[in-house]
């Protein structure tokens, strides 16, 4: 709104009585007030009133006065002349409190008057490790949001800090009250990853994140294995950082291991933890890998060793057997057959010995048992396992149960609806020792033997976003933890509801296997799998999502893609494989033991000089294809039948 002033005289004859003064035929928007007003004297002002909505121009209006003589009236010309372009600034509040190492918002309102440029914002007055940002940092609108950032630094109080902005009407500015809150006391602890030899020792750098406390963090380590101690330097420091030794006693077993650091001091307990790997220490050995239990098309036609970083030595083989001598404690083994292309392998001297004797599972022999099975319709999916012996069907009345190994065997039968309604079903029979050749009791998943499978909701933790979650479960019976579907294909999201075994049907050395695939289109993918007794509510948590590498390529007679990247903490191995879409193909695997750090380096090697290489094996050099990136983790001694094992992996894809 804006206003203007004007004198109004009142011309006398022999009348001295009052005067009663009004505007007449204003516009909308136009008002007009007289002071006095019934004046028995010769003026008064008149101040006219016009609001923002007016537009500019000449507007006239008529003055009236009412007396005793009677009434009579003047023409007047009100004049409506634009406002300048203007604007002001203001706060929501004008004061706002933040805590140290916090942040806090307030909202800046722009009233504007003729005027639509960006105006551009700035922070005035803040002291050291106080900073302000904009969003938007120039609006051409009428707010903008501060966030202010306090640094743990800043001494607590009261600053005066300025709010200012620039347009082409000029700069404005408006006031803003800060005080600064002390955070209370705390503290946090982290721990860097160890890898350490059998028989060796090595360091763990404790740090102390330190909040408003100075006093002593006492500092302990537990769960560690027989054989591994831990010594801190200081025990109970007063500053920022202590370092761990760790010691690993020759007869620990490699592996990774999940440690915590304790601190304990007057701001509370905290812990961190801390990834262990021991590998098999700085010896080496001579390693036979044998590959007589593989397919023909998986025995190597040519294979290859490396001793620590030195040259690739190429190894005959005897009886599809290969021996070598690694003097490190660590190397890495190179073959090629045509069933899988080449294959690159590195590791630490334990996992080269783990990598053995026997490359591929000795071939499932065993005998044939036939059964007849009712109550599955041509909507429904069952499946039926006896030790090695599997089986899908969908309406066939019959079965046949292949390499399953002589001895009393429990069976595990499973039904459920694919796309009708039929309600789930499970038969579970003990200690079946049947005749090669022979068949099982009639099966009927609606007889009194059948049971209602029980049901758990399971959370699953760590989507992205957009992913499609497909679900599975297996169920483990029996000393040798034979290991049978119970479905398979069922879609899922954050939460999803599992099927399985009621305790009332299992026996101690049953297992579930629950198993989760989360995946994007053509993009990355992860896996999980858990084992676990009972079926009850419970979280499963997702791996990292693998990075997106730096791949380029060497030099070579031969397609030599190299791959960069950071692995996620959750992951203890790694791989890198690229192919061109026929039959030429590289995997290349590394562990985390074997590699030091988490900071990875995969290339394919240039073998051209070796004998007996052949480069056909590889994409050409200016072959294009497509490359995947994986990365996976097992919990210590996982099996299929070990509560709470667990294997997570995640995959990006890429082309080249």
């Amino acid at each position: 709104k804006r206003q203007g002033t004007g004198a109004v005289t009142i011309t006398r004859t022999n009348f001295t009585g009052a005067v009663t003064l009004s505007l007449t035929g204003a516009p909308a928007g136009v008002t007009g007030d007289f002071a006095p007003n019934g004046t028995t004297g010769t003026t008064s002002t008149l101040t006219v009133t016009v609001s923002a909505a007016v537009a500019a121009g000449a507007y006239p209006v008529t003055l009236s006065g009412t007396g005793a003589p009677g009434a009579r009236t003047a023409p007047v010309v009100i004049k409506v002349v634009a406002a300048p372009a203007d604007y002001a600034l203001s706060l929501n509040f004008d004061t706002v409190s933040v805590v140290q190492a916090a942040t806090g918002t307030r909202t800046v309102t722009i009233t504007r008057t003729n005027f639509t440029g960006a105006v551009t914002l700035s922070l005035g007055g803040a002291p050291t490790g106080v900073t302000g940002v904009f969003a938007p940092a120039a609006p051409t609108g009428t707010t903008s949001t501060l966030t202010l950032t306090v640094g743990a630094a800043v001494a607590a109080g009261t600053y005066n800090l300025t709010v200012a902005g620039t347009g082409t009407p000029g700069a404005k500015s408006t006031p803003l009250a800060l005080t600064v809150v002390a955070a209370a006391a705390n503290y946090t602890l982290s721990a860097t990853a160890a890898s350490i030899a059998k028989g060796a020792s090595g360091p763990s750098t404790v740090t102390i994140a330190r909040t408003n406390f100075t006093g002593a963090v006492t500092l302990s380590l537990t769960g560690a294995p027989a054989g591994v101690t831990g010594t801190f330097n200081p025990a109970a420091p007063t500053g920022t950082s202590s370092t761990l030794t760790l010691t690993v006693g020759a007869s620990v077993a490699a592996g990774t291991y999940s440690l915590i650091v304790n601190g304990t001091g007057t701001a509370g307990a905290r812990t961190a933890p801390l990834s262990l790997t021991v590998t098999g220490g700085t010896g080496g050995g001579t390693f036979t890998i044998n590959f007589t239990n593989c397919d023909p098309t998986e025995q190597p036609d040519w294979f290859a060793f490396q001793d620590n970083a030195g040259p690739w030595t190429v190894v005959a083989g005897v009886n599809h057997a290969y021996t070598f001598t690694v003097a490190s404690s660590r190397g890495g083994i190179a073959f090629h057959h045509s069933g899988g292309g080449v294959n690159v392998q590195y590791g630490t001297t334990a996992e080269l010995t783990a990598q053995g004797t026997d490359f591929c599972s000795a071939t499932i022999t065993g005998k044939t048992v036939n059964g007849t099975v009712a109550g599955v319709t041509a909507t429904d999916q069952a499946f039926i396992a006896l030790g090695n012996g599997r089986t899908f069907l969908s309406s066939v009345p019959t079965f046949q149960l292949n390499h399953v190994e002589d001895g009393a065997l429990d069976m595990v039968a499973f039904r459920r609806a694919e796309t009708g309604t039929t309600l789930p079903s499970a038969v579970i029979r003990r200690g079946q020792n049947i005749a090669a050749g022979g068949s099982l009791e009639h099966l009927n998943f609606d007889s009194t033997e059948a049971f209602v499978p029980d049901s758990a909701f399971i959370t699953l933790s760590g989507l992205a976003g957009g992913e499609t979650v497909n679900t599975a479960m297996s169920y483990a019976v029996g000393p040798s933890c034979s290991d049978g579907v119970l479905y398979s294909g069922i879609v899922g999201g954050a939460t999803f509801m599992a099927l399985g075994i009621p305790g009332a049907h299992q026996v101690a050395s049953d297992y579930h296997n629950l198993q989760v695939a989360a995946s994007v289109t053509d993009a990355d993918d992860r896996f999980v799998i858990m084992s676990f007794h009972t079926l009850s509510a419970r979280t499963v948590t997702l791996g990292a999502l693998m990075p997106a590498p730096t791949v380029t390529t060497l030099a070579g007679p031969y397609k030599r893609l190299q791959a960069v990247y950071t692995l996620p903490a959750d992951y203890n191995s790694t791989s890198y494989r690229y192919d061109d879409g026929s039959s030429a193909s590289i995997d290349i695997d590394a562990s985390l033991a074997y590699l030091g750090s988490t900071a990875v380096t995969l290339a394919a090697p240039d073998f051209s000089a070796l004998a007996g290489w052949s480069n056909s094996w590889m994409p050409g050099t200016s072959a294009t294809g497509t490359w995947r990136l994986t990365g996976t983790a097992t919990t210590p001694n996982f099996t299929l039948c070990t509560e709470g094992g667990s294997v997570k992996s995640a995959g990006k894809p890429g082309t080249f």
